[in-house]
């Protein structure tokens, strides 16, 4: 599943589409992130690396986007729960 972002169209996605006649790619409709599994985690790791933080500098940024990359990969599940669409938290009951 690709979105229509611009580097997901032209010469090189076509090549790679002639050298493997297996693959196919599942567009998704203009303007729909919401359907876009990936959009989910970009959103997630906007919130843990830069909200209510302040940057200063760019190394900030990084340091910042790096310890929030590295805490989602010590946390899979969590990271496979976003993607899925499933909530991270159980309901309260």
């Amino acid at each position: 599943m690709i979105d229509n972002a611009q580097w997901h169209r032209g010469q090189p996605i076509d090549a790679a589409l002639r050298e493997s006649p297996r693959l196919e790619f599942k567009r998704l409709p203009n303007y729909s992130p919401p359907l876009n599994p990936i959009e989910r985690l970009w959103k997630k790791l906007r919130r843990r690396a830069t909200h209510h933080r302040p940057v200063d500098t760019l190394a900030d940024l990084k340091h910042s986007l790096r310890a929030s990359l590295s805490y989602f990969q010590t946390m899979r599940h969590k990271v496979k729960r976003i993607i899925a669409g499933r909530p991270t938290r159980k309901a309260a009951q």
